[in-house]
């Protein structure tokens, strides 16, 4: 069982590489060497381990038994994955917050959005995407749901990184977010939802074109 100082530190060191892999220093299928991340983030091996097994579980990197961990690659059964779980579960989350909602729901999701549009750093863009989605999930307060789908979306992020299209469609991301948080705010369920669905479809295909 892992102390409270150690799931802060591999939450921290967690971080660290999931930055560099979305940043593009580490590569999909590159071997991610324990004694060389250990020197080069300075830290120990314990929560270096701990690091890695919850990228393993957000979708980032592939534990390969002896032989270490690598950055997973990119695949088209991983990404029909992903988005096929997401159009289950995420219109559910926010059909189950909308209800719910409050201004500072609505100035948070408004907040990321704004800082979505000035930023250029990859990874930082994909935690702000995150940021808007869960301010409109979050009222839901299905703990567990809200935890599967924040998985789904690093991994997601990782994925629209490996295509390129995170950086290519960020203008188009934004303009869907503001039409979402609109239909929220006016209370549209229908509306809502369907927005939502129509943003991750759209986001599922600008993945695909780059595969093909």
């Amino acid at each position: 069982m892992k102390s409270d100082t150690q799931e802060t530190q591999a939450d921290a060191v967690a971080g660290k590489i999931r930055a560099l892999i979305l940043n593009g220093t580490f590569h999909p299928g590159q071997p991610l060497r324990q004694e060389a991340l250990s020197e080069q983030l300075g830290v120990s091996r314990t929560p270096l381990r701990h690091a890695l097994q919850s990228l393993a579980e957000d979708g980032l990197v592939e534990i390969t038994g002896y032989k270490g961990a690598r950055v997973k690659e990119l695949d088209q059964g991983m990404v029909s994955d992903l988005f096929d779980m997401r159009l289950l579960l995420e219109p559910l989350a926010l059909r189950s917050a909308l209800r719910h909602h409050t201004k500072l729901d609505f100035a948070k999701a408004e907040m990321a959005l704004d800082a979505a549009d000035a930023e250029q750093d990859l990874a930082k863009l994909a935690e702000l995407n995150w940021d808007f989605h869960y301010a409109l999930y979050r009222p839901s307060n299905r703990q567990t749901l809200l935890r599967t789908i924040e998985q789904l979306n690093k991994a997601s992020a990782f994925a629209e990184v490996m295509a390129s299209s995170i950086a290519v469609r960020s203008e188009k991301s934004s303009s869907e977010h503001r039409k979402l948080l609109q239909a929220c705010q006016n209370g549209d369920e229908v509306g809502a939802v369907s927005m939502l669905r129509e943003h991750l479809q759209l986001a599922r295909h600008d993945i695909r074109n780059w595969e093909e």
